[in-house]
């Protein structure tokens, strides 16, 4: 999963010291028997699951936590996590190497210190469980896509081909907005402004930002509701 537009990294010294600064760090809360504000963040398909954790040890360069157990659900999908801790002045991004859902216990590792980009959103940004049919097109241009993400602001396409429009440039979206209940989709059309390209392997996730109207609103705001509602029931049928 990819967890690259949820962060900036944010690189104190380098990357090798910034870590062992963090694992010393952890390692100072335990000898001193600390408890600092301590929270892991996790964006599931979007959605942020949030919940206190425990430290129990660290050992090796791992760090081993006890937690909520919908967190570890979400942990053992992503494989990633955020740590909030009041004792660094940043957020940190590890990677996962064991968890176990049924003892809600996770270890991990390779630590980053970051800026959690995701938390400066006003509104929710959720993934599509079915990618429906999108088109972007400009006077010149046109290209076909899947509506991969959405929000009440934007909208995140993926494309088989590589994306032409630079940032900024204001193209015209046609979407299709599922109404998860109905087991329809509302056709939408705006004009929208690129934001940014990530480029992968397959292919383009192109991002835009645009105005709603009412209509818009309506779909969209339904949509984020329906799907918010599916992914806790997901995250807890799994717990």
């Amino acid at each position: 999963m990819d967890f690259s537009h949820y962060y900036h990294t944010r690189i104190k010294t380098s990357l090798d010291e910034d870590r062992a600064m963090i694992i010393a760090g952890f390692q100072d809360i335990i000898k001193r028997g600390e408890r600092p504000s301590f929270r892991l963040v996790n964006y599931y398909k979007g959605l942020p699951i949030s919940y206190p954790a425990t430290i129990v040890e660290m050992s090796g360069g791992s760090l081993e936590l006890d937690v909520h157990q919908q967190q570890a659900v979400a942990i053992d999908r992503t494989r990633r996590v955020f740590i909030k801790c009041g004792y660094f002045d940043n957020a940190i991004l590890a990677d996962v190497m064991n968890v176990d859902v049924r003892r809600m216990s996770v270890s991990l590792r390779n630590f980053t210190f970051v800026e959690i980009m995701a938390e400066r959103r006003d509104t929710l940004r959720l993934e599509l469980e079915a990618p429906t049919d999108a088109v972007i097109s400009s006077e010149s241009q046109r290209l076909s896509g899947k509506l991969f993400d959405v929000s009440l602001g934007g909208f995140s396409i993926r494309t088989a081909d590589r994306c032409p429009f630079g940032k900024g440039v204001e193209v015209r979206l046609r979407v299709m907005i599922p109404n998860l209940l109905q087991n329809t989709v509302t056709g939408l059309e705006t004009v929208a402004c690129h934001v940014e390209t990530i480029s992968e392997p397959n292919g383009d996730i192109c991002r835009f930002s645009f105005q709603g109207d009412t209509q818009s609103e309506a779909a969209i705001s339904r949509f984020i509701f329906q799907r918010q509602v599916e992914l806790i029931r997901e995250i807890k049928e799994a717990s």
